[in-house]
């Protein structure tokens, strides 16, 4: 069974000064399992990956993984309401990012993004959340050039005589008037078998920024999960059912807000270790998600006109991994397939609202997602090399066979009313679609690690990642009157080359890391709008920037800063990349006592004027706010957790943010002013 422990100067405090509570106003609270943080680092901040136990938050983290993960030094999130924060990592998005949760991949069903991975992924039931920024493995599936979030799950452990436990959170803030409950039990049921049942519920009205101005956010997110699983002697089993459902959610940042929003997830994850010669152990994981998603501009928004828009769409996934680990002694190697197929459909109804409510075929005016499909195919090797007793090198090779598919692009006879999308697609690029479009993708990566010694890693590596145009890029055909919004069947995959090099010192009282990265991108794929037409092309691109932390700790106190800066540049047209974050940080101090800690942290980031004009709302200034938060001991397995974001109730915007489109400010979206909120977790 796993309890609460004091944690004097150690754990706790390490961890309160290095995560950001960018968990606002309609964030409530978001803490997973506690577990025992006696004697151990809870993070562990490498100058590429930086690893977290949620359960170990000490003050809210957001109700989505999109809040949480924004958190972390060098993420970013980008806003458009209070849910649904889309993450940014070294000026990547969207499917330049993997987002895995427990071995399965999950795409959103909304063309605008109101349900990117982060917000569907389970945070709740995570035991660990592992964030690889750039590309560290071949092993995390296709794309994912801009880095990897992993949510690993681990089999319960149960005390003697003790078949049962489990956690209970209960949260509040004052701005947006957040709460939340979430719970979880596990079953021993005997001979390594086991059961878990978690529930969450979480729910926000509109929150005010600095300004007083009441920003479009309000939402209501309700999630179940069950696991049966075995657990023996290094063979494991789990199968996981789960239902994720988002009512009623507001977008300041969209001209459209979402009613209802459903993801059912099955997934079938395991591994053995096995005695087979060189071969050591053989995991596996098969998994289906269906995202069903609905939008409009009129159900939970004022709509002057009888007429309106409704935008019901289908997100289906399915796939599956199977790897075998191999000991050559000196060298350990991962040998793999995997796969995965995501099929969307998206039809846009405009028309009266009694007929659109009864989707009406008449009144489909887009098949903005003609029933597409991309499948691909990867195979995987990797390899880890103990050189000598300080040097370490990492081998990687990967290659994806790509099969995109436009199921309707000729049209559907069923929605007369709506322009094919091979004659959107002709209008745009002078193309139609005319057959399967296959791509044939080869990866890799090369890492040497140089002990000085056993504190101080030197590292340096070169890789090569590409990733596939999503549905979107590929394949939207959205032509309403002269507005035209297209994707191109021709575009190319992204093909990035990345070289990065740092340092990793870890003292006993000080940690620095250091990271300076550039990526050269060909056939970078930018989203242009030139008049009422948007449309997809291929440029060249270049990406670099430096990743800086540390933290000193001096008897009680733990004193802790992070930095990075992202540089993108539109080589091609000779311009700024868009959605790049800014020179952004975080610096704090934090005191532990023996049952509480408490601390203080600065939030800050320079202005930011380059931007295009098409993804950049516009430039931003500079901000600094000012957090506290603490945590209390009230008992040996109930902690008390609380604080105040955004002290003084400052106005400001993360530049990556949405451009306000319906509310009461104008301009980029701003974050929330001032938050005051609390958290109770009890373990049984």
């Amino acid at each position: 069974m796993t309890t609460f422990h004091t944690v004097r100067l150690g754990a706790t405090a390490l961890l309160l000064s290095t995560i950001s509570t960018l968990a606002y106003a309609q964030d409530a609270d978001l803490v997973l399992d506690p577990i025992s943080v006696e004697d151990q680092q809870p993070v562990t901040q490498g100058a590429q990956s930086y690893a977290f136990d949620p359960a170990l938050l000490p003050v809210p983290a957001g109700l989505d993984g999109g809040a949480l993960l924004s958190s972390v030094p060098g993420v970013s999130g980008s806003r458009m309401g209070g849910h649904g924060i889309d993450i940014i990592i070294r000026g990547m998005q969207k499917n330049q990012l993997n987002v895995i949760d427990a071995g399965s991949f999950t795409y959103g069903g909304c063309p605008n993004r109101m349900d990117p991975p982060s917000a569907m992924a389970s945070f709740y039931r995570a035991d660990e959340v592992i964030v690889e920024r750039g590309y560290a493995s071949v092993t995390s599936g296709p794309g994912g050039s801009g880095g990897t979030v992993r949510l690993e799950r681990n089999a319960p452990e149960f005390e003697e005589g003790k078949p049962l436990s489990g956690d209970l959170i209960l949260g509040a803030n004052s701005n947006g008037n957040g709460r939340s409950i979430a719970g979880t039990v596990s079953a021993d049921l005997g001979h390594g078998f086991y059961a878990e049942l978690s529930g969450e519920r979480k729910e926000a009205d509109n929150y005010d920024d600095g300004n007083g101005d009441e920003v479009r956010s309000a939402f209501t997110q309700k999630s179940a999960g069950l696991t049966l699983g075995y657990a023996v002697d290094g063979t494991e089993l789990a199968l996981d059912i789960e239902k994720d459902e988002a009512l009623d959610t507001l977008f300041g940042g969209a001209g459209m807000d979402s009613p209802s929003s459903e993801t059912m997830t099955y997934r079938l994850r395991g591994g053995t270790d096995v005695d087979m010669g060189v071969l050591t152990r053989i995991e596996g994981v098969l998994y289906s998600s269906n995202v069903d998603h609905v939008m409009d501009n009129y159900s939970l928004r004022p709509n002057m006109m009888p007429m309106g828009m409704r935008v019901p769409t289908t997100s289906d996934t399915m796939g599956g991994k199977i790897e075998g680990q191999f000991d050559f002694g000196a060298t350990t190697v991962k040998i793999g397939v995997d796969y995965q197929s995501n099929n969307r459909v998206a039809y846009a109804y405009r028309g009266m609202i009694p007929a659109i409510e009864a989707e009406n075929p008449s009144t489909v005016v887009a098949l903005m997602w003609p029933d597409v499909t991309i499948a691909q195919t990867g195979l995987y090797a990797e390899t880890e090399t103990k050189l000598s007793e300080v040097n370490t090198l990492k081998f990687g090779l990967r290659y994806d066979h790509v099969r995109s598919t436009i199921g309707d692009a000729d049209g559907n006879a069923t929605y007369p009313g709506a322009a094919t999308p091979n004659d959107v697609y002709n209008t745009v690029y002078g193309v139609t679609y005319d057959g399967a479009v296959t791509e044939d993708n080869f990866g890799g990566l090369v890492r040497f690690e140089h002990r000085l010694d056993a504190e101080t890693i030197l590292f340096t590596g070169l890789s090569r990642s590409v990733r596939t145009a999503d549905a979107n890029e590929r394949a939207m055909a959205r032509q309403v009157g002269t507005s035209i919004w297209a994707g191109n069947p021709e575009i190319a995959p992204e093909k990035h080359t990345q070289f990065d090099l740092g340092v990793e010192i870890a003292k006993t009282d000080w940690s620095f890391n250091a990271t300076a990265y550039v990526d050269k991108v060909d056939d970078y794929i930018l989203r242009q709008t030139v008049g009422t037409v948007t449309s997809y092309d291929n440029v060249s691109a270049l990406i670099a920037g430096v990743e800086l932390g540390g933290h000193v700790t001096s008897g009680a106190w733990t004193f802790a800063g992070d930095m990075t800066y992202t540089y993108g540049e539109n080589e091609s047209d000779d311009k700024p990349l868009g959605q790049i974050p800014p020179l952004m940080g975080s610096l704090s101090a934090t005191y532990g006592a023996d049952l509480w800690q408490a601390g203080a942290r600065v939030n800050w980031a320079l202005g930011q004027d380059r931007i295009d004009p098409v993804l950049d709302s516009g430039e931003t200034p500079g901000y600094a706010t000012l957090d506290l938060f603490g945590s209390y001991e009230i008992a040996e397995n109930v902690r008390l957790m609380g604080g105040i974001d955004n002290v003084f109730d400052k106005a400001y915007a993360n530049h990556l943010n949405r451009e306000t489109v319906l509310g009461e400010s104008t301009g980029t979206m701003n974050e929330p002013g001032r938050n005051i909120y609390l958290t109770m977790q009890v373990q049984f």
